[in-house]
């Protein structure tokens, strides 16, 4: 099977590839399966809306609110531990046995 690409070499009679890089590779793209659209570009224009509109009347306010990503267990075992490091622990001497 001789392959098209490659022009024959008169020194050895073997076929050499001249293509350029560019050229191989969009000999091997085209050989690849292509990803077919799901929609059209017409389409897909019509569905995305670059400027959304926010109702937001001057009494309102955007907040960030911070989440705790700690179960109420975790919560709780953070406070007590955070309370026993604050309290002061008090030795009525005397106790040497």
């Amino acid at each position: 099977m001789a392959d098209s690409t490659g022009q024959i070499n008169m020194f050895t009679g073997e076929t050499d590839d001249n293509r350029t890089r560019k050229q191989k590779k969009a000999d091997k793209t085209a050989a690849l399966p292509q990803q077919e659209l799901m929609f059209s570009q017409r389409d897909i224009l019509q569905i995305v809306n670059p400027r959304p509109k926010f109702d937001l009347s001057p009494t309102s306010r955007l907040v960030l609110i911070r989440e705790d990503p700690r179960t109420p267990d975790e919560v709780e075992q953070d406070r007590l531990k955070k309370a026993l490091d604050n309290t002061v622990r008090m030795d009525l001497g005397g106790s040497d046995a």
